[in-house]
């Protein structure tokens, strides 16, 4: 204890020297003065937690981890210099913020800064999933979040609004959920106190079209085409490592006219989940169930994250037909069915 002491009383010192040598000199003053400057003239927005307790390093150390802080020396210095009592909340900070701005926010608890709400959308969660958060959130039922989303004139409102929303195809007959796949999986942190489900939708697609926006030039598929096959890929493997060498076994299959055939797309026709697909539940008679049609289904079987459509269009190039999951996860692939039928009956464990 006498040693952690004797440490902190060290940089304590180290500090007070600096101070003395920024006010004797010009040139600490400058040096001081471009450390707590804003690490960015461009707009990029992060979000930081203040929680109730924490000290004004804990704080800054999280802020310097998000890309905030220019110079974290300069920091410590300004924060030693300023004795700030922080507010706890969830701020919304910029990078092109100065840390003394930063901190004045976070002082004063400015409300034109603070998050109030947040929840996260999880990867390959599901429409009613994600409706049944939004309702929790606004105060409504999940039945009427979901009539929102099936609204006619409201999703025609939405397409006109953002270009990789194309409304006869979302409203096509057989889909289930004309959103699904088109809002994207992650965490979400809301200015308002009284958010509504059009506000949370429209954050929800915004972010799907700025991730979009960075791969539909890299595919001769369209925005709908590429989240449907994405989200099947990112449905049939634990592990990322498998996802490029999955989305090469479906692309071979709709290179050669094949099936499909992903016990993925049944389960999403029959609303349920599991492994143990059986042969009558393959005969389902649904747009979805990809081994009773050819092609891709008629649109997304869940959410899509950016990892799942990055490996969907940057897939493996390879020559597997097929693929069994075992049970600890690992992925067995075969070129012909001869080899995948010898690893079910050598690895099925359901």
């Amino acid at each position: 204890m006498a040693k952690s002491n004797k440490k902190m009383k060290l940089s304590h010192i180290v500090i007070i020297i600096v101070l003395l040598i920024a006010v004797a000199g010009g040139g600490g003053l400058i040096y001081l003065k471009s450390g707590l400057s804003a690490v960015s003239k461009d707009s990029e927005e992060v979000i930081v937690s203040v929680s109730d307790g924490d000290y004004v390093g804990l704080v800054l150390q999280r802020m310097n981890e998000a890309g905030l802080v220019k110079n974290m020396f300069a920091a410590k210095v300004y924060a030693k210099l300023n004795k700030k009592v922080l507010k706890s909340n969830n701020y919304r900070l910029n990078k092109n913020m100065s840390l003394p701005e930063m901190m004045t926010i976070m002082e004063k608890g400015d409300t034109k800064y603070i998050v109030y709400k947040k929840f996260t959308v999880t990867e390959g969660s599901r429409i009613p999933d994600v409706a049944k958060r939004v309702a929790k959130l606004v105060g409504t039922t999940k039945k009427k979040v979901l009539a929102k989303w099936s609204d006619k004139t409201y999703l025609k409102s939405l397409s006109e609004k953002y270009d990789f929303l194309d409304y006869k195809t979302i409203t096509k007959s057989g889909i289930k959920y004309p959103l699904e796949g088109y809002l994207y999986p992650e965490t979400y942190y809301l200015d308002s106190t009284e958010p509504t489900v059009e506000s949370i939708t429209d954050t929800m697609l915004k972010q799907t079209g700025a991730v979009l926006n960075n791969y539909l030039s890299k595919t001769d598929f369209s925005a709908h085409e590429i989240l449907t096959l994405a989200s099947i890929v990112e449905q049939e493997t634990l592990f990322d490592k498998d996802l490029p060498i999955i989305a090469g076994v479906f692309m071979n299959r709709l290179k050669d006219d094949m099936p499909l055939q992903s016990d993925i797309t049944v389960n999403y026709a029959l609303d349920r989940t599991g492994v143990d697909v059986s042969y009558a539940m393959t005969q389902t008679d649904s747009p979805y169930n990809t081994y009773q049609f050819r092609g891709l289904p008629i649109g997304p079987v869940s959410c899509v994250s950016e990892k799942a459509l990055k490996n969907t269009i940057n897939y493996q190039k390879h020559k597997y037909y097929y693929f069994f999951a075992k049970k600890d996860g690992k992925v067995i692939y075969s070129k012909t069915l001869s080899e995948h039928n010898k690893a079910i009956n050598k690895y099925k464990w359901y």
